[in-house]
């Protein structure tokens, strides 16, 4: 690629500096705080600040704030990505400096699952994930599943599972303690690719038609607006876009008060997507329901 003359000396001047060039390779892997940071790079709060706000200025960082947690990052798309890509190429992948910073990164991100407190983050367990992972992968394409949303993404272990399949690959959650735990197991396992994103599945901060694929676990049966969160997913899928649905059985039986399978095919329908395919499926540890649903021509929110 190609960038113009104050471009490149935008990017060079903001990256041409020891500290600032290993933030950029440490932020292509992982969403990090200023103070873990600190602790990869060994250096004080006020340094790696100037440094990001130089970064951040040039266009080569995104900033944004979970709660008390302002996190960094190099953008996973856009013009940006692609500077970044083509200076951190200029680096050897072994070399010592930035191999120790990888270590440090590693036990940082570790740690992260120590502090995080999981009791409220309702998400598929690995032991059921792997279960119904074969089912759930059977429904999209084996080849790409384009750009990929997760909503309610909890601990992150759908995202993990399809992130491989995906060219863009975003988890979004209410709880921060969530979100934590999710960049915990998603970007532990170099899925470097992955965006987590705090936010209410009521009003999804994506532009319409921005995902090809919508997987959604468990979000909907102690949902107070359901119709109005699948509206969401409806309006955020492109035409012919899917939604892979996930939903404990019983759960949702209780809640609706009725047939959950009939409830489920309702609700997609009246938001704007047709279901294709519903089933129960048993595991170790619960009795869920997996449906399809395809985004149609026009998809309209149902409050």
């Amino acid at each position: 690629m190609a960038l113009s003359f104050l471009s490149a000396v935008s990017a060079l001047r903001a990256a041409g500096e020891p500290s600032r060039l290993r933030l950029l390779a440490l932020l292509t892997r992982a969403e990090l705080t200023v103070g873990e940071l600190c602790e990869i790079l060994g250096q004080s709060q006020p340094r790696v600040s100037r440094h990001l706000k130089i970064l951040a200025s040039a266009g080569l960082l995104d900033r944004f704030r979970e709660e008390q947690w302002v996190y960094y990052r190099v953008p996973t798309s856009g013009e940006a990505t692609k500077v970044v890509e083509q200076l951190l190429s200029l680096l050897a992948d072994d070399d010592e400096v930035l191999e120790r910073d990888r270590r440090r990164m590693d036990n940082v991100i570790a740690a992260r699952a120590l502090q995080t407190t999981t009791r409220s983050i309702e998400a598929l367990s690995p032991e059921c994930l792997a279960d119904i992972a074969p089912l759930v992968l059977r429904e999209l394409p084996q080849e790409s599943v384009g750009a990929l949303l997760d909503v309610g993404t909890g601990s992150g272990h759908l995202l993990e599972l399809l992130a491989p399949r995906a060219a863009r690959a975003v988890g979004i959650d209410i709880s921060t303690d969530a979100l934590r735990l999710a960049r915990t197991n998603v970007h532990g396992a170099g899925l470097h690719h992955c965006e987590l994103h705090k936010g209410d599945m009521y009003d999804l901060p994506f532009p319409t038609g921005t995902f090809d694929t919508v997987t959604a676990d468990r979000v909907l049966a102690n949902a107070q607006r359901p119709l109005l969160a699948l509206g969401e997913i409806a309006r955020v899928l492109r035409a012919g876009g899917r939604l892979v649905l996930i939903e404990d059985f019983d759960a949702l039986a209780d809640s609706v008060g009725g047939n959950p399978i009939n409830t489920l095919r309702d609700w997609l329908l009246r938001s704007g997507l047709e279901c294709t395919r519903i089933h129960p499926v048993d595991t170790r540890l619960a009795h869920l329901l997996i449906a399809v649903g395809q985004r149609l021509e026009r998809a309209t929110a149902v409050a």
